[in-house]
């Protein structure tokens, strides 16, 4: 029973919180508006449910203040409001508590009523050091502009832009901010804009300044002009770069069964190749299960090793339940899940910490015993970040490309749940994990090369100039 607890207890399922909010169900319910009191019944709601959950809710911010944010936010409240207006008002509110597994979701109708409008502001864009950029405008007549800086969309200065939908997301770190803007821009942007037809874009570079006007369309329109747009489930692939070097770009750590065999299938593409270098790509990686990482380095590492050098776990009465449904799943039986649950509720309220043994789960030995490089960047997150921690922490391989958007030690495990009047979909970390190292400062993985000392250059290049140097070529 006891491994039974622990192996459960060890299930790490972080999920990607940037892309989380749009493939949410759909609904065709019409909008609907909610009382002050209804209002305020939710709130309670979600801060009980996120104190009784989270292992330190308050880590960065004193819970009084949370609370008169809260007071002052309801104070304005004099007319029935919908979904939107709640999120606005208390998202931000959320947000201040900087745990990026701790949030409140989009609301489903507003997303909806984005994906079907005919008027969206559809481009990509890069953020990054408060600009934001242009990507993408994906119409030939703009691709001259890509790379230039937005002054202003519609007379609104880009800096306020910026500002109001930072406001709206969780983390701890700004490059965790912008990626999430440049990730969901859409949905971020319309939260505090209107759908028009047109929008009146002005662009600068260096010192020349145009103005540029881009006709709002249809998610069916943005489909067409960029096939990309529709969902990718291909989540990691490998190609052979040359004689001695193959790539996996691995971008969620997703389903596990099917990523084993993926990788028995690469591997033994690898060893038939006589590939000696591996290059992993991880830098668009947000997280998932983290199971997948434990299976990646068992195929490169011959070590014992762990993720995580201990996890603190909140016991509350819906991480049980949580804990004891996932048990049911994997096939415990009904004398197994009643002592799990009468063992843990006795600690209802107190933080449990579990020490992480080095060990090895899956494989007895490597299937690769060539070097490994793992390219990280500001869109690595989550389970993708203890990923990189633990190559570092156990020198497994080579980091290289920039800091982590995601803290190496961090909240995490979202429990998800509904506020009961609006609806809304929240969630809370409800574990705290240590690096292996067992250090926590505050940062996210640091490359071993970072290529702001390299002058910019892609981390793709960098490994392989490294690869290149080291075989004397």
């Amino acid at each position: 029973m006891k491994r039974l607890v622990k192996n459960i207890l060890c299930t790490f399922l972080i999920f990607n919180l940037c892309l989380i909010s749009v493939y949410a169900n759909n609904s065709e319910e019409k909008e609907k508006v909610y009382s002050k009191k209804q209002v305020e019944e939710d709130i309670e709601f979600m801060i009980k449910k996120m104190e009784d959950v989270h292992p330190n809710l308050y880590f960065k911010v004193p819970k009084e203040e949370i609370k008169k944010d809260i007071d002052e936010k309801l104070k304005e409240i004099d007319k029935p409001i919908n979904s939107i207006e709640v999120y606005r008002k208390f998202a931000p509110i959320i947000s201040k508590l900087q745990d990026g597994h701790t949030s409140m979701l989009l609301p489903q109708d507003y997303i909806e009523k984005i994906k079907e409008s005919n008027k969206i502001l559809y481009m990509a864009v890069e953020v990054e050091g408060g600009k934001i950029y242009i990507k993408d405008t994906y119409r030939k007549e703009y691709q001259k502009h890509n790379g230039w800086m937005i002054e202003s969309i519609d007379d609104k200065d880009s800096s306020k832009i910026y500002n109001e939908m930072s406001e709206y997301i969780s983390g701890p770190l700004k490059p965790f901010k912008e990626c999430c803007m440049e990730n969901n821009f859409i949905l971020n942007y319309y939260i505090d804009n209107e759908l028009k037809d047109e929008y009146i874009i002005k662009i600068k570079k260096n010192t020349e300044e145009k103005v540029i006007k881009v006709e709002g369309i249809s998610k069916e329109e943005a489909d067409k002009i960029n096939p990309k747009n529709k969902n990718n489930t291909e989540y990691y692939k490998y190609e052979k770069l040359n004689d001695n070097t193959g790539l996996i770009t691995f971008d969620a750590f997703s389903d596990l069964d099917k990523f084993k065999v993926f990788l028995d299938r690469t591997f033994e593409e690898i060893n038939k190749e006589n590939i000696n270098n591996l290059i992993v790509d991880l830098r668009g990686n947000g997280g998932g299960n983290s199971h997948l990482g434990d299976l990646l380095i068992e195929y490169i590492y011959d070590g014992n090793y762990t993720q995580a050098n201990r996890s603190d776990i909140k016991i509350s009465n819906e991480i049980i339940k949580y804990y004891s449904d996932l048990a049911k799943n994997e096939g415990a039986t009904e004398e197994e899940i009643k002592e799990l649950k009468d063992e843990y509720s006795k600690m209802i309220g107190q933080v449990y910490t579990q020490k992480s043994v080095a060990s090895r789960y899956y494989l007895e030995k490597p299937k690769f015993k060539g070097d490994t490089y793992f390219l990280i960047g500001r869109n690595t997150f989550s389970s993708a970040v203890m990923l990189s921690s633990t190559v570092k922490d156990y020198k497994m391989g080579y980091l290289i490309g920039e800091e982590t958007g995601g803290l190496a030690t961090n909240y995490g495990d979202i429990y998800r749940f509904k506020l009961p009047n609006t609806g809304l979909n929240s969630f809370v970390s409800h574990k705290y994990f240590v690096r292996p190292n067992g250090l926590d400062t505050g940062r996210g993985v640091i490359p071993d090369y970072d290529i702001k000392y390299l002058g910019g250059m892609d981390p793709l290049d960098v490994a392989l100039d490294i690869i290149k140097n080291k075989l004397g070529k």
